[in-house]
């Protein structure tokens, strides 16, 4: 089909969206879904083409689950890559929610705090002393704050990339990603541990070792990226068997389950309790998910 036919079949579609018989919408519906991203340029332009309240819930109802769609599309995609870039994942995550948010707008932030970073840090080998450049430039140059911890209670903003970019906040999980995400563009081995409360980074000799017996020393996010020493988290890695080193797919996995319970549990709008549980599906449980209620660890930060 020519550009020019397919976008006056769009068109044509998106002006029936007030059809009052159900069958016949449903029908038009599905239509438009299965042009997917495609469609929501045209849809998102329509809004305004009619007054009736019917047209505005119904273009604003589609607009909502088709942004969903292409962030779960995109999301299963991102999953299958074979060096996943895990802030693209986030914003994946995040576009669903914010579609202002554009991921120019976060590649070019945290490739400006990369460089900046990496400054700080070029002619650092040892690596106590590199953690401790990076929890100086990340929570104390940078700012990055925590809102409300996840224990502490709930807020929707802080799960995602706006709040942290803008404003710097987030909570303990959203701000540990980020964290791990500038580490390791400065080659720093920080990886998410799969406890699915407690906020605990585990570093490692390097990055490609993303073992438990590999981990030198944790940090613990709550505390500034207070480091806690190998001894003392020896007895919990070694009787909790479950506890494992995550991979970048395997932290926004976690990640979307607990954005998921917790959504499940205290948001009160019926789309975003839907939108995350399809988000979370998209993802997948990660292959060492641990039990969100289950009884964790929890690591007294001691500095070295």
């Amino acid at each position: 089909m020519e550009n020019g036919d397919k976008k006056a079949n769009i068109q044509a579609l998106i002006g029936m969206l007030d059809e009052s018989d159900p069958e016949v919408y449903q029908s038009i519906k599905n239509a438009l879904f299965a042009l997917g991203e495609e469609a929501l340029p045209y849809i998102e332009d329509a809004i305004d083409l009619k007054t009736s309240p019917l047209w505005q819930n119904r273009i604003e109802a589609l607009i909502r689950e088709l942004r969903l769609e292409t962030a779960c599309k995109n999301l299963k995609a991102w999953k299958e890559e074979s060096e996943p870039d895990l802030m693209q994942g986030f914003y994946f995550l995040s576009s669903a929610f914010y579609p202002d948010l554009q991921w120019e707008q976060v590649r070019d932030t945290f490739n400006r705090l990369h460089g900046d970073c990496w400054l700080l840090l070029a002619s650092q080998e040892n690596l106590q002393q590199n953690i401790l450049l990076l929890n100086n430039f990340f929570f104390n140059v940078c700012k990055f704050k925590i809102g409300k911890k996840i224990t502490d209670g709930y807020s929707f903003a802080d799960f995602f990339l706006p709040k942290l970019i803008n404003l710097r906040q987030g909570n303990d999980r959203s701000l540990s990603l980020a964290y791990q995400y500038l580490a390791q563009r400065n080659k720093i081995p920080v990886f998410q541990l799969n406890l699915p409360i407690v906020n605990i980074l585990a570093c490692t000799t390097d990055l490609s070792r993303h073992h438990k017996s590999d981990i030198v020393f944790c940090l613990d996010i709550t505390q500034k990226g207070a480091l806690v020493r190998r001894a003392d988290v020896e007895p919990v890695l070694s009787e909790q068997k479950q506890i494992q080193v995550c991979n970048t797919v395997e932290s926004l996995q976690d990640y979307a389950k607990l954005l998921y319970v917790m959504a499940s549990l205290n948001e009160s709008d019926p789309f975003r309790k839907q939108a995350v549980q399809k988000l979370h599906q998209s993802l997948g449980n990660s292959p060492n998910s641990i039990d969100i209620f289950g009884t964790g660890p929890t690591f007294p930060p001691e500095p070295f």
